[in-house]
């Protein structure tokens, strides 16, 4: 869109309300997912989108503030508030998060003077400010008001010199914002009268006014305007602001409406207006003919001229030009998509030439869409089914010029591991500055060692490499975790693997020794893990559900899962020493044992059988892996290096206790097969 630059928007949509005088708006979740679509979608917007939903106050201007100050000099941001909008008594404008009490505003809602704030800090030239939230109170039939009282929107968002900021609202400063409760024929509620004109105007290209394909925000408050004064007499939108902000590029009409149109010839343009019906129902089949043809220019002169037609006082005229319309446009093959156990579907169309040039968007959260050449690949995404799924129902609109096409989606899922978290997102801002966890994991390594102090004494440099391999990718996954693209899947599964390593060591001193130093390095370990889930929660990107495919279909499964089942054996197998014998499981404990073998295990395994594995799964697989396999390996493998001092109990290596040098080097061997199927896996189908 923009040849510098990037373009974020932030959508806050608040619809449920703790308290009594604030009633349950149904239209923000509605805004947000229809907005979404549209701003995101490569070929329209072109936005890198964040959505807020039901968040408190002070949830909504944390992340109103990152997102305004993240913002580069050449960044175009767009912020949209879908909310209820109150006043106090000076006349300010407040905007409600969950959490706001209607006479405690400055405590529990967001002030817009902090916004204004906020966009008066940003560097970014351009920011477009939408706020679908009304100025005063009242319900109407069909209808909820968005607001309590009136409010001056220029007074409460000044322009600031020096800077792009255009504020368009869904009312003046004296109306109310409505939103509809209608069930649309879908049978979903439709977004609010405001959103639901923006939505229309980018999705459609009906907002590209001047037909330069594409669409700037002075083009989208005149379509908005227009489309919601004519909806209502009692919602007037307005915009304010200036600079050159308002041709500011918001999105790119669809490709649809990218063709050229040509005219048809003077003749069957005068029979397709002759007073005689006969002619005019004459004309209709030689436009009919040219809609249909090859050449998509003319096709569209044909259907200007047939969709006048529709509207014809002859109902045999009128019948027949919608007729040709339907003849054109897609037929989707199948119907109906059902998505089952197989999670993608190719939907084919058939149809007009001009009509096979489309564009395709969805609205339902769970479902992914692209077009494959005249196809559409249809895709459930497992992580974004609603709590409690069952058998689930929505749908995606190929655009063409001759208007959209619902696709029905019903998505049956045969289980999933666990329902979506219902649990409000806690507060724990602070539990996500990286210098907490990273803290975390150094106090834990001091208390290792402070564990470990008698025998240090008699560590071998073997023992020594083992525990920087050990708490080296810790630390440095800590960092990488902030970082973008490929850092940040590669730094959770370092982190990830590492953890679980913590509780397993933990548990295991606890076992063996049950010192004070060992309990607090299985609470530092818990808190590690504990602090990990906080950034993590509320789990988005974890998949509730894996397509797996059966091992007779996978041979390399059947060596990663025999790998899984020797690595538990060897849990409880004897280990000869001068003393007698041992086993690992009795040192660790049965849990520590179980928990040292079944998570990694487990992962390899489910990766070898799962149906498909995407990029960032592919990075955090095999980051978890090699962190957590690959200083065993090293470790084990140290027995050909030293010989009968060589000692392997639990996991550490510390003085010569026993002379079986065939069980590190079968743990060694089983261990790489395990790590190894599970990487090359995800590399390569095999």
């Amino acid at each position: 869109m923009t040849a510098q630059g990037r373009r974020r928007a932030l959508i806050v949509a608040t619809g449920s309300y703790e308290h009594k005088g604030l009633r349950r708006l149904a239209a923000p979740a509605h805004d947000a997912d229809a907005l979404r679509a549209v701003l995101a979608d490569p070929e329209l917007g072109g936005f890198e989108v964040e959505v807020a939903r039901d968040l408190p106050a002070h949830q909504i201007q944390r992340r109103v503030a990152d997102f305004l100050a993240g913002g580069g000099r050449d960044d175009v941001l767009l912020l949209h508030f879908s909310c209820h909008g109150l006043k106090n008594a000076a006349g300010e404008l407040f905007l409600a998060g969950t959490d706001t009490v209607p006479d405690r505003l400055s405590a529990t809602a967001v002030p817009a003077r902090f916004v204004n704030d906020e966009l008066a800090e940003c560097r970014a030239a351009h920011v477009a400010l939408l706020l679908d939230c009304c100025f005063g109170g009242a319900f109407a039939k069909g209808s909820v008001s968005r607001s309590v009282d009136d409010v001056d929107v220029e007074q409460s968002f000044p322009l600031r010199p020096g800077r792009s900021r255009v504020v368009i609202t869904a009312s003046s400063a004296t109306e109310y914002a409505f939103e509809g409760e209608e069930l649309a024929e879908s049978g979903r509620l439709r977004p609010s009268l405001f959103t639901e004109a923006v939505v229309e105007g980018l999705r459609t290209g009906d907002a590209d006014l001047n037909g330069d394909g594409s669409v700037d925000l002075d083009e989208l408050y005149k379509y908005v305007y227009a489309r919601v004064t004519a909806a209502t007499a009692h919602q007037t939108p307005h915009q304010s602001g200036g600079g050159h902000g308002a041709s500011l590029l918001i999105a790119r009409t669809p490709l649809a409406r990218r063709v050229g149109t040509v005219d048809v010839e003077e003749s069957l343009a005068a029979r397709a207006k002759d007073p005689d019906a006969a002619a005019r129902l004459a004309a209709v089949g030689e436009l009919r003919t040219l809609l249909v043809g090859d050449d998509v220019s003319v096709a569209a002169g044909a259907l200007t001229v047939l969709q006048a037609l529709t509207g014809d006082d002859s109902v045999s005229v009128r019948t027949a030009a919608a007729e040709a319309l339907v003849v054109a446009q897609l037929r989707p093959s199948p119907a109906v998509v059902e998505l089952g156990e197989d999670t993608a579907q190719a939907v084919a169309f058939a149809g007009a030439p001009l009509a096979r040039i489309f564009h395709v968007t969805t609205e339902t959260r769970w479902l992914r869409v692209s077009r494959d050449g005249g196809a559409v690949i249809a895709q459930a995404d497992p992580a974004a089914y609603p709590e409690g799924y069952g058998e689930l129902r929505g749908d995606f609109t190929v655009i063409t010029r001759l208007g959209p096409v619902v696709v029905p989606v019903v998505c049956r899922p045969a289980g999933r591991l666990w329902a979506r978290a219902s649990i409000p997102t806690p507060d724990l801002t602070l539990f996500h500055d990286w210098r907490v966890l990273f803290g975390t994991a150094v106090v834990e390594l001091v208390v290792v060692f402070g564990a470990a102090a008698s025998m240090l004494e008699s560590a071998t440099f073997l023992g020594f490499l083992y525990e920087v391999l050990r708490w080296g990718p810790l630390l440095v996954g800590i960092r990488l975790m902030e970082g973008d693209g490929f850092r940040r899947p590669v730094g959770y599964g370092m982190v990830a693997a590492n953890a679980v390593f913590l509780l397993v060591d933990g548990l295991g001193n606890v076992h063996t020794t049950g010192g004070i130093w060992s309990w607090l390095q299985l609470a530092l370990a818990v808190a590690v893990v504990a602090v990990l889930g906080i950034r993590l929660w509320p789990f988005e990107q974890v998949p509730r559900r894996i397509a797996l495919v059966p091992p007779t279909q996978r041979p390399l499964a059947w060596v990663t899962i025999g790998a899984a089942a020797v690595e538990l054996i060897l849990l409880l197998s004897a280990i000869p020493t001068d003393a007698g014998s041992f086993t690992i499981g009795g040192v660790m404990g049965p849990v520590a044992g179980l928990l040292a073998v079944v998570p990694w295990a487990g992962l390899c395994v489910l990766v070898v059988l799962a149906r498909t594995v995407s990029a960032p799964q592919r990075l955090f697989v095999t980051a978890a892996v090699v962190a957590y396999a690959g200083p065993e390996v090293v470790f084990m493998l140290g027995s050909i290096l030293l010989g009968a001092n060589f000692t392997y109990v639990g996991d550490d290596v510390w003085d010569a206790q026993g002379t079986a040098a065939w069980f590190p080097l079968l743990h060694a061997a089983v261990t790489t097969a395990l790590a190894g199927t599970a990487v090359a896996r995800v590399y390569r189908r095999v």
